[in-house]
């Protein structure tokens, strides 16, 4: 489906340039604070302009949890990787038809986030080892492998400023400088172990869905920074 979302808002810049008489074509390569990427855009002989891209990107983190009860070595271990996949459309208004611009549109974000938690305490005595798990602590039999998942809304509207510099042709530098409303996080945890079938942890399993969630949803404006060098035709 969001393959073809973002065909659908290529398809239509591009009908739009085809049936249109005057216009500065310009390709872009694009740097940004959540990926790298192409995009395509068309300025009117006025202060209107619209432009289409595609950013990708992706973060491997490997971190360790707190001590929160004074045992020290019953830390979870954290391994996340988060794919960022956004393609969007934007329409630029140039206030005074020169480099300056304010921006609005969609990015459809097809992102997600996964975090595998593992316990790999030792303890002497091997069947004793645990694990600190929100408030109690769990053997790796009933933890497992712990795996969560985030996603956000598909449609992330966008509000920005930036630069787009007019030359008649050849190369040109263009910024961006916004904000994108990804929207709540939903959050799904599982469990590889036992937990499932142990009432104490699964309960704290969802209990810790909605503490990420509610942490998550301090995040819902998005800051996007965007820095690009385009060619215009």
């Amino acid at each position: 489906m969001h393959k073809t979302l973002t065909g659908s808002l290529l398809s239509l810049l591009l009908l739009t340039l085809a049936s249109t008489s005057q216009a500065q074509v310009t390709t872009s390569i694009q740097a940004s604070d959540i990926g790298f990427g192409g995009e395509i855009g068309y300025r009117w002989d006025s202060p209107w302009g619209v432009r289409a891209g595609y950013l990708m990107g992706d973060l491997d983190v490997d971190f360790d949890a707190e001590d929160n009860n004074g045992v020290e070595g019953d830390e979870l271990e954290y391994d996340s990787d988060v794919d960022l996949k956004n393609a969007y459309l934007l329409a630029d208004w140039h206030p005074w038809n020169g480099i300056f611009r304010v921006s609005g549109g969609t990015f459809l974000n097809n992102s997600d986030a996964t975090v595998v938690t593992r316990c790999n305490a030792d303890s002497v005595i091997p069947q004793l080892a645990t694990c600190e798990f929100g408030n109690s602590v769990y053997s790796p039999t009933i933890l497992g492998e712990v795996t969560t998942k985030v996603d956000f809304d598909t449609i992330a509207p966008y509000l920005g400023i930036g630069w787009g510099h007019r030359a008649e042709s050849g190369f040109a530098v263009n910024a961006d400088l916004g904000v994108i409303y990804i929207g709540s996080a939903s959050v799904d945890m599982s469990s590889s172990g036992s937990c499932n079938d142990d009432a104490q942890c699964r309960e704290q399993i969802e209990q810790e869905e909605r503490e990420i969630e509610d942490e998550l949803d301090k995040y819902r404006w998005l800051p996007f920074v965007q820095l690009g060098v385009s060619y215009n035709f």
